[in-house]
């Protein structure tokens, strides 16, 4: 199991040109056919910077510790190489929840 501070990374070659990887990650048809998101999970785009740099905010369902659900931030690095590809960064970390103020824990008291 993760910690709130790892992030899972996965690097590699793609022969495809950035503009075509970018059109994968963008169109939600393609987006399905290559990631394969669960119906029932949430993606929405937190920032975009096109051909280049995308960062998903991913909601799947699960054994989350609040209300079922786990969010992340998926973020996607396009790099263009040399021989016309893509050097492709997958980083998926996840985002901490705060615990609600009335989640029932015990309270701690402060000595004077």
């Amino acid at each position: 199991m993760m910690s709130d501070t790892e992030a899972l990374v996965f690097e590699c070659a793609l022969d495809a040109p950035p503009e075509k990887v970018w059109r994968a990650l963008t169109i939600p048809e393609y987006l399905e056919r290559w990631l394969k998101p669960a119906k029932s999970d949430e993606l929405a785009v937190v920032t975009a910077e096109e051909n280049r740099s995308l960062t998903y905010r991913w909601r799947e369902s699960g054994q989350g510790a609040i209300v079922g659900l786990e969010d992340s931030l998926v973020t996607f690095d396009l790099t263009p190489t040399a021989d016309g590809g893509t050097w492709f960064r997958l980083t998926h970390a996840p985002v901490a929840i705060p615990a609600a103020a009335n989640n029932n824990a015990p309270t701690m008291r402060l000595a004077a």
